[in-house]
């Protein structure tokens, strides 16, 4: 397996932890579709609506790495809505200082400390984590103190001196740093604790100028290195932005909706699926009810009724970029996403496009496939045989004194039972369980290694559940990278095994046409994958994700594993049981398990050597319908006991 993996500064993306900073920056702001990324320092840019950590917290520890982070977000959220655009661009485009690196710096050291300050007062709770960020930022700035004191440029450790004495808020020990400057310090510390009277940027930029007419003439350079940051080209863009745009973004920030890509459609709220209470890996935020309508209310436990998909609804087969397109499938296949507002492709995905593919049968895949089924039969065998048992095993408890059934040999009751209950019944477990899944296969470049063994598995899984009358669905998802570009990115679903078809004996060799293509964007997938899911009227659906953990496609390599791991939490919302196998050919390094850990928690299989696939998968999909049958006899049980006590009741 290959070093690829989604980096941010060369380091791996904790996606549970950028996904924390994104709900609380989206709380903050009052707008759901606010994104979170870590570059150098933090702010927000609301033409993208992006809000930017700073990576200066990696590599400390974790209380710390999660307090500063945590107040990066805080400190840009508040910035953005206390500091005045027009004060920040009048500062910005300012050209009376010789020294603009050191004044732009000196004013938003000021405005944070003016933010923070106003945190501490109207949030109280947030005091601990802004106190730990700035004992932190204070034993940085000493070390930094330390170096520059060593050179001969005397800008940078100036501005040093400043910070320590806001950070710590001590005016009183003056520091001496040329004798040029020692005199212009001494006047300089006395009214620098004006700062705490100041209550608006305005009053910080007159602070920031007073201190630069002191000092200008002074320094010989300008700052080596930027500690804080103003982003021009954002407060500029603001700036450009008409009356009417300011005004469209914040009516979108008041409801928390962005209504810059809405597109009317009447049908999607009759499309709109339901899902129950559930709870998952993700914690108590991500339980939730949803009352909507169901694609379709006809399919019964047997399910022979013809599942609702796109072809029903005749206007979502027109090319829609960000809810997918159907390309001219004639039969039953395929389909399109967009139903579900909560699957819809937004952000980095709103340019894919999506086309449904049915691969053909070749002649000679019948007898590859044979062959294939062949060497998995013993696996398949054993694992049919032990859920068979599991089902077929009889509750063997007997309930008597019934009013119909077999007759007891303990007559007492003819006598004093006027209602006659003389029989009894054996009460059976149900042979059947309530169950669904979904095989999703990534068939990227990079699988041309594991495509071979991974096609074994993917044959061990259609022949099990086939064998036991469990209908499924087999989708393999690939990005085409020699047409991606900007303005769309072509991504291609090809539909292996329908569900309706999944239990015929014909429709395994289409497995065989499974082949690596180019690049592949997971979160798509699993939005496409978990959407059909939920059309079906099982109590309990399935997942299964084959990969070799590398989401990478055209404009992805950022946030491929962010919003993987969204995907992956939407569908747990939605009560979707979501499971990654892992494939390598290469020693699974802590760092890789971490990774893959970070998307989709726990619910990671590894298997190191594709060779072991079908071993692998046969112990999860074993656990898996031994599961569907416990849960769906405990309901019946239930629903069983519930009755009993409401017969009583009423009589």
């Amino acid at each position: 397996m290959s070093d690829r993996f989604i980096k941010f500064n060369d380091e791996q993306l904790d996606a549970k932890q950028v996904m924390m900073l994104q709900d609380l920056a989206r709380l903050l702001l009052k707008n759901e579709q606010t994104k979170v990324k870590i570059q150098k320092f933090p702010y927000y840019d609301p033409i993208n609506n992006t809000l930017i950590t700073s990576w200066f917290w990696s590599h400390r520890p974790k209380d710390i790495e999660s307090a500063g982070l945590k107040t990066d977000v805080m400190l840009a959220a508040y910035g953005y809505k206390m500091m005045d655009e027009a004060i920040v661009n009048e500062v910005l485009h300012d050209n009376e200082f010789s020294h603009p690196k050191f004044y732009h710096q000196l004013f938003r050291l000021l405005e944070d400390m003016r933010v923070f300050n106003f945190i501490k007062e109207e949030r109280p709770s947030t005091a601990k984590q802004i106190d730990l960020r700035v004992k932190t930022r204070l034993s940085y700035t000493e070390s930094q103190i330390k170096f520059y004191k060593t050179k001969t440029v005397y800008t940078d450790l100036l501005f040093l001196y400043l910070e320590r004495a806001f950070l710590s808020q001590n005016f009183f020990d003056i520091p001496t740093i040329h004798p040029q400057l020692d005199d212009i310090l001494n006047h300089m510390f006395q009214y620098l604790p004006d700062f705490f009277q100041n209550e608006s940027s305005e009053d910080n930029m007159y602070l920031a100028q007073r201190v630069m007419f002191q000092i200008d003439e002074m320094l010989s350079h300008d700052m080596l290195n930027e500690y804080y940051h103003l982003p021009r080209k954002v407060y500029e863009a603001i700036h450009e932005m008409s009356y009417e745009d300011i005004k469209r973004m914040d009516a979108s920030n008041v409801d928390g909706q962005d209504n810059t890509n809405e597109e009317p459609d009447t049908t999607s709220a009759e499309a709109e699926t339901n899902a129950q209470d559930s709870k998952s890996e993700g914690g108590a935020y991500l339980e939730m009810e949803l009352h909507e309508g169901e694609n379709s209310d006809v399919m019964s436990d047997n399910d022979t009724a013809r599942e609702g998909d796109s072809t029903d609804d005749m206007t979502d087969m027109m090319t829609k970029k960000g809810r997918g397109s159907n390309h001219a499938l004639d039969r039953d296949e395929g389909g399109s996403i967009g139903s579900n507002p909560s699957f819809a492709l937004r952000g980095i995905n709103e340019n894919v496009e999506i086309e449904w593919k049915v691969p053909d049968i070749e002649p000679e895949y019948i007898s590859s496939y044979q062959q294939v089924k062949n060497e998995v039969q013993f696996e398949t065998k054993d694992l049919i045989q032990i859920i068979k048992k599991t089902i077929d095993r009889e509750h063997v408890d007997e309930r008597h004194n019934l009013t119909k059934g077999r007759l007891q040999r303990d007559l007492t009751n003819w006598f004093i039972d006027d209602q006659y209950k003389l029989f009894y019944k054996k009460q059976d477990l149900s042979k059947t369980f309530d169950a669904t899944f979904t095989l999703l296969i990534d068939v990227s470049a990079s699988m041309f290694d594991k495509m071979e063994e991974t096609i074994k598995g993917v044959v061990l899984f259609h022949e099990t559940l086939k064998a036991l009358n469990v209908k499924h669905e087999i989708l393999a998802f690939n990005e085409d990278a020699f047409d991606s570009d900007d303005r769309k990115q072509p991504n291609i679903i090809d539909e292996i095994v329908h569900y309706d078809r999944s239990i015929m004996e014909k429709s395994g060799p289409r497995i065989m046409s499974l082949h690596p293509q180019d690049d592949n964007r997971d979160g798509v997938a699993i939005r496409i994958a978990s959407e059909r899911l939920l059309r079906r009227s099982h109590q309990q659906r399935f997942l299964i994700i084959f990969s070799d953990g590398e989401p990478s496609a055209y404009n992805y390599a950022q946030d491929g594993i962010l919003d993987t791991y969204e995907a992956v939490e939407m569908a747990r919302k939605f009560g979707i049981e979501v499971f990654n196998v892992f494939l390598s050919q290469d020693p699974i390094t802590e760092d890789i398990e971490e990774t893959i850990h970070n998307i989709y928690g726990q619910f990671a299989l590894f298997v190191e050597g594709v060779e072991n696939l079908p071993s692998h998968l046969s112990p999860l999909l074993k656990k898996l319908l031994l599961n569907c049958i416990l849960i769906y006899n405990i309901q019946i049980f239930v629903t069983y006991i519930d009755l009993s006590i409401l017969f009583v009741l009423e009589c």
